[in-house]
């Protein structure tokens, strides 16, 4: 979308032309700004006790905006009532053959479903050739309802809780629903869990515009991570991929550095607009992301990126599997199995599969050198340096976490890994010819001029922002009014500017 479709759809006949033309309600056009500003000051105006089943309203009219998905709404809806009824019966039943009988009913819907859009294909390319072919025949494309993934968890982790008696079983259908239909968690997460949304939905919050201020803020902060920087980057990096049988090794190793900044500014970038619409909503999510770029360690890295994800896996599988209070190997085993499930539940392609597998290893390596590299480094001279030892550990595991991603990237753009990898270690002739190399191709990607420049400040500006995982909308608030409006008119003039429009798709609302 340019700029002159956004002015040009100012009238009510054309916005609403504009309107139809959009397939679906993307975080990053005109039209959902609209509809949440709608949504917001109608949700006020409400009386505080229907407010949840407003928001119940509007999250199915969210999904249902897109036709394709209108026939997809019985399975969701489906899901939560299947979940919602195993809850209630876990929470109200002594029995527990009963309540493990309810509790395995949950997991087969939300796993059955999940298996169902998302997964047939992948396993009937499995079995072809085989007996088992008949029972799973190849179905063709399959649409998947809209954030599928991160409903089927959000509504798994409900009777798991409730089973563990970590939660108190909700007796209210529509509010449960709303939990598991919020219409902002639908498009990237965060996964959210009942115990937490609970008291939210229970009780709304009165309108404050300290609250709305810092959530329109830290939605204009996600934005221009995500359209200005994000979008830009992406330019640069598909090129190389796309093209990475004929590319050099500098190209390819600065468009996969490249793609973990991108993927950061992306993500991230969604959830601080998820975030940011929530709380004008009156809703704490939880945090995502607490600058795990700034983590000296791989594991520290996934501590600190998509918290919500990880700590499911860690809570409902590593921890049942035993967790890290085991033998060596059973940790290493266990480590391994939730980190290749997850790569799983990203999407149905063995590249996905083979980027958690890939964290897995090196998170077991990391476990399992973990004496030997204490041992190195308290013999390190130069560690005695704290500056170098933090800069050198936070550069190796950046660089560590980038080459994994390989195979995500690869996944996404529909790329061999086995090609960039090769690609990575040819073309190397110096410096000079390495960096032209790279500056060619940044050229013909239309990122020259004044861009690259705007780019690498407001990265570093990004950063240093975030530094150490503080909230953006708390910390905006809390500075002098001089560097609030300077950054509010620094981020809308970059979005209008340098943004790169029509490049609007985040890359997790695919899962």
């Amino acid at each position: 979308m340019t700029l002159a479709q956004v002015f040009a759809a100012i009238t009510p006949e054309q916005f609403i032309a504009y309107l139809q033309k959009r397939g679906t309600l993307s975080v990053t056009t005109v039209s959902f700004l609209v509809f949440f500003a709608l949504v917001a000051v109608v949700n006020y105006a409400l009386p505080r006790v229907l407010r949840p089943y407003y928001l119940l309203a509007v999250s199915i009219g969210y999904f249902c905006y897109e036709p394709s998905y209108r026939p997809l709404l019985w399975a969701l809806l489906g899901l939560a009532g299947l979940s919602w009824l195993c809850g209630l019966v876990i929470g109200s039943v002594r029995s527990k053959p009963v309540r493990v009988l309810a509790l395995l009913a949950a997991i087969a819907g939300s796993v059955g479903l999940l298996f169902y859009y998302k997964y047939w294909n992948m396993a009937a390319d499995v079995v072809a050739g085989t007996p088992l072919s008949g029972v799973l025949p190849h179905r063709g494309s399959i649409l998947a309802p809209m954030g599928l993934s991160y409903f089927a968890l959000s509504s798994l982790s409900y009777p798991i809780d409730v089973f563990k008696r970590r939660c108190k079983v909700e007796k209210n259908p529509l509010h449960y629903a709303l939990f598991v239909c919020y219409f902002p968690t639908l498009i990237t997460g965060p996964i959210e869990r009942y115990p937490h949304l609970r008291p939210q939905i229970k009780k709304s919050r009165r309108f404050s515009y300290t609250r709305c201020a810092g959530g329109a803020f830290r939605m204009l902060w996600g934005y221009t991570k995500k359209m200005v920087i994000a979008d830009n980057l992406n330019l640069y990096i598909t090129a190389v991929y796309q093209n990475a049988a004929v590319m050099g090794g500098p190209n390819l190793l600065a468009a996969t550095l490249l793609f973990a900044v991108r993927l950061y500014m992306d993500f991230s970038g969604c959830c601080d607009i998820v975030l940011g619409a929530s709380r004008i909503l009156g809703y704490d999510l939880l945090e995502n992301f607490q600058a795990p770029l700034e983590a000296r360690t791989f594991s520290g890295i996934w501590r600190r990126w998509h918290i919500s994800m990880s700590s499911w896996f860690r809570d409902y599988v590593y921890i049942p599997l035993g967790g890290s209070r085991c033998a060596l190997w059973r940790k290493c085993l266990n480590t391994m199995i939730v980190f290749t499930v997850s790569g799983i539940w990203h999407g149905a392609d063995w590249r996905y599969m083979m980027w958690g597998a890939a964290c897995g290893v090196v998170s077991v390596l990391s476990i399992l050198t973990a004496a030997p590299r204490r041992f190195i480094a308290d013999r390190n001279p130069l560690y005695k340096m704290e500056w170098f030892k933090v800069l050198f550990q936070t550069a190796c595991a950046d660089v560590l976490f980038a080459l994994v991603f390989v195979f995500f990237n690869c996944a996404l753009l529909n790329v061999e890994p086995g090609v960039v990898f090769t690609g990575l270690t040819q073309g190397w002739h110096g410096i000079a010819p390495a960096w032209q190399e790279i500056t060619r191709s940044l050229h013909a990607c239309g990122l020259d001029g004044r861009l690259p420049v705007v780019l690498v400040f407001s990265i570093f500006v990004v950063f240093a922002v975030e530094h150490g995982g503080r909230n953006v909308a708390r910390w905006i608030r809390e500075q002098p009014w001089a560097l609030r409006w300077t950054l509010y008119y620094a981020a809308s003039a970059a979005i209008l500017f340098f943004a790169a429009f029509g490049q609007s798709a985040f890359i997790y609302q695919n899962y």
